[in-house]
């Protein structure tokens, strides 16, 4: 059945209909919550209501005072104007016009006064340091740097009296981008309410080659003559959420999400994704209709939201309904051209907190539609197209919606590195159609199929993740081998080299142990799709027994790898695995049982930031030298019951991060920001 639907699919999808769905969706300027975003939503329920979809507008209050579990609403912004001119020897130069780039406005910026502001601009190395300012007079100026734009927001404007501040950044992506890369950018950069300067602060943003060039003329004179001017306003208003509905026989769903928000132009972020799911939507529709897929079992939902804010809102609104939400997948960044990008199509399984079938259903959607082209003898297949299946990494909806108090299992097709991303160089021209159907075939294959999974889709879902399973957990135990070669050439003396290797045997073991505890959890959520089937059950039982024994083999052939790398004669010279010193720490953490206060991950977007908050974080990193705690699965892994200590050893098993004295102190700021209980 799954082969079957996957034919059908490919044969209905119109990737050249996607590809202009894309572009019609990236001439908003879709900032969220903005008027530009609704209209974007507008235009996607018009278009879908037109093809005779059941669709709905969805709405939602965008003012102060109303919250959807963590997350707090914000005001609408509507942006209509703003440009910087450098005045200088009686010439002007426009740095920045909001009409040809919207990027080179800080979105969420603070309005002038409407004639503009005529002052100077000073340059400012490190932004972010208040020591930096001591000897400079900002008030009332702008200040160009470089660095973290709400860090920068609070001690220059809100600290220092800046009125505004120009920055030069361009995010660097190991081998995809530097900054020169794209010399005449302008990166994406938002104010948010959290950041404390929301109403206060405006800001632009200039190109590198612009801000290589304003650095030559701050060589040779400490202040610039500017001209800045930004219309902008914030008011009370209403945000909507376009969805569209494949009924079922049922009550229950399976729903596709992808977000809707970015700037004007932002073609593969997140346009991509969205034209995607409304050609997946009419794919399934059109099918359906025809009779040649027959009505799904479970409803077929379609959303398109802010990311992050409209998931949190949706779920948060229909929050007696999610345990009828059987599996969902959320789209983002799908449509990269390859080549010009740089990416990689990537199936990014679901939060391994949370047990599910989701990744593997994915994963072996894209195992079929990976057999392209044959080899001349016949006997093999490839694909024409660069993928991988990854490990839960976050960033996007599927953290919100996979996460184990919502309860349903999420993953994730994105396309990643992107050179392009995040700047005003995302534009229609990366996108490619055969990368939009890529993506729509195999979320219209994976939608159906949750929907309406028969006994021997749900068995060879079972047998695909077995099979599956070798290869996926030996690539992290690889990574696992790699960072212990390095570590054991940092080394010095026998007693560090054998400390290293104990170190090295503690993570290969956990992690092992915990892939193969968690594949059997995932192949054993298989029964949400088929409730009662012998054989599913026999397919379970059999996959459950491959994957223990390929633990098993896994397990013994990365200690051989690791003894190879430390030049042992034999896997029995290896020493036995570190075990962790009983200190206070250690016992503390076994005293303390985390309670989250919100369901779904906690949203710093717009939760006041207790004083000094941030500063206390960064001292925690500086103290521990390590910036890798892993915040998001200490949430994920907290339910109530499990001790500190046990979710320390959780996260070490899934992500190799051990330090509980870090952990712990990390918990009491998280307490403070009200992330748990008291």
């Amino acid at each position: 059945m799954i082969r079957r639907t996957l034919e059908l699919v490919q044969e209905e999808f119109r990737a050249q209909e996607a590809f202009n769905d894309v572009a019609r969706i990236a001439s908003f300027h879709r900032q969220q919550i903005s008027p530009g975003i609704n209209d974007a939503g507008r235009f996607i329920y018009s278009y879908l209501s037109d093809a005779g979809i059941q669709c709905e507008l969805l709405e939602f209050p965008a003012k102060k005072g109303v919250t959807w579990w963590s997350q707090e609403s914000f005001q609408e912004w509507k942006a209509n104007d703003a440009q910087l001119v450098l005045l200088e020897d009686g010439k002007r130069e426009t740095l920045c016009a909001f009409s040809e780039f919207k990027t080179s406005l800080i979105q969420r910026s603070a309005a002038t006064p409407p004639e503009g502001i005529k002052t100077t601009m000073v340059h400012v190395e490190n932004g972010e340091d208040p020591k930096s300012y001591e000897d400079v007079d900002v008030a009332g100026k702008l200040v160009f740097t470089r660095g973290d734009v709400a860090r920068i927001a609070k001690v220059a404007v809100d600290k220092f009296g800046a009125a505004g501040i120009v920055l030069d950044n361009m995010r660097e992506l190991p081998l995809v981008r530097d900054r020169f890369d794209l010399p005449d950018a302008r990166q994406y950069q938002s104010f948010w309410p959290a950041d404390g300067s929301t109403h206060k602060a405006f800001g632009f943003m200039v190109s590198p080659r612009q801000g290589e060039a304003l650095r030559k003329r701050f060589a040779k004179q400490k202040e610039l003559s500017v001209w800045a001017m930004v219309g902008t306003e914030f008011s009370d208003g209403v945000w909507v959420i376009p969805t569209a509905v494949i009924p079922g026989e049922s009550h229950e769903e399976v729903v596709a999400v992808a977000h809707l928000c970015h700037p004007e132009q932002s073609a593969n972020d997140n346009a991509s994704g969205c034209g995607t799911l409304m050609e997946t939507a009419r794919t399934l529709w059109h099918l359906i209709q025809e009779g040649r897929l027959k009505k799904p079992k479970q409803s077929i939902r379609f959303l398109w939201v802010p990311e992050m804010t409209g998931s949190y809102a949706f779920l948060a609104a229909n929050e007696d309904r999610l345990p009828d939400i059987v599996a969902a997948i959320n789209l983002d960044m799908v449509g990269e051209n390859q080549e010009l990008c740089g990416s990689t199509f990537i199936v990014e399984r679901p939060i391994c907190a949370l047990p599910g079938f989701g990744g593997d259903l994915a994963a072996a959607i894209l195992g079929l539609m990976i057999k392209e082209v044959g080899n001349l003898a016949g006997t093999g297949f490839y694909s024409t197209f660069r993928w991988t299946v990854s490990p839960y990494s976050g960033g996007s909806d599927h953290g919100i919606w996979g996460d184990p108090s919502v309860g349903i299992t999420c993953p994730m097709l994105i396309q990643w590195p992107d050179k392009f991303y995040h700047t005003s160089e995302d534009t229609i021209d990366k996108v490619d159609p055969r990368s939009l159907k890529i993506a729509g075939v195999l979320t219209g294959t994976y939608l159906y199929t949750a929907a309406y999974a028969t006994p021997g889709d749900a068995a060879v879902v079972a047998g695909e993740a077995a099979a599956r399973f070798a290869g996926e957990a030996d690539g992290q135990l690889s990574v696992l081998i790699d960072q212990a070669r390095k570590q054991l050439a940092k080394a010095s003396g026998e007693a560090e080299v054998k400390e290293a290797l104990a170190k090295a045997r503690r993570s290969v073991e956990l992690r092992i142990g915990f892939l193969v505890d968690r594949k059997k959890l995932d192949i054993s959520s298989l029964k949400r799709l088929v409730p009662e089937s012998s054989m599913l059950a026999e397919a379970q039982t059999e996959a459950k027994r491959v994957v223990e024994e390929s633990g098993k083999f896994l397990l013994a052939k990365a200690l051989r790898e690791l003894a190879v790398v430390a030049g042992l004669g034999d896997v029995s010279q290896l020493p036995p695995a570190w075990q962790p010193e009983q200190d206070e720490a250690y016992k503390k953490a076994k005293s303390i049982i985390p309670k989250r206060v919100f369901r779904g991950p906690f949203s710093t977007i717009c939760k006041e930031v207790p004083a000094g908050f941030d500063e206390r974080v960064k001292a925690l990193w500086e103290k521990y030298g390590d910036r890798g705690l892993p915040g998001g699965q200490l949430e994920y892994w907290a339910d109530g019951r499990k001790t500190l200590l046990d979710i320390a050893l959780l996260i070490e098993s899934e992500t190799g991060f051990y330090n509980v004295d870090a952990l712990v102190e990390y918990y009491g700021l998280l307490v403070e920001r009200g992330v748990f209980e008291a």
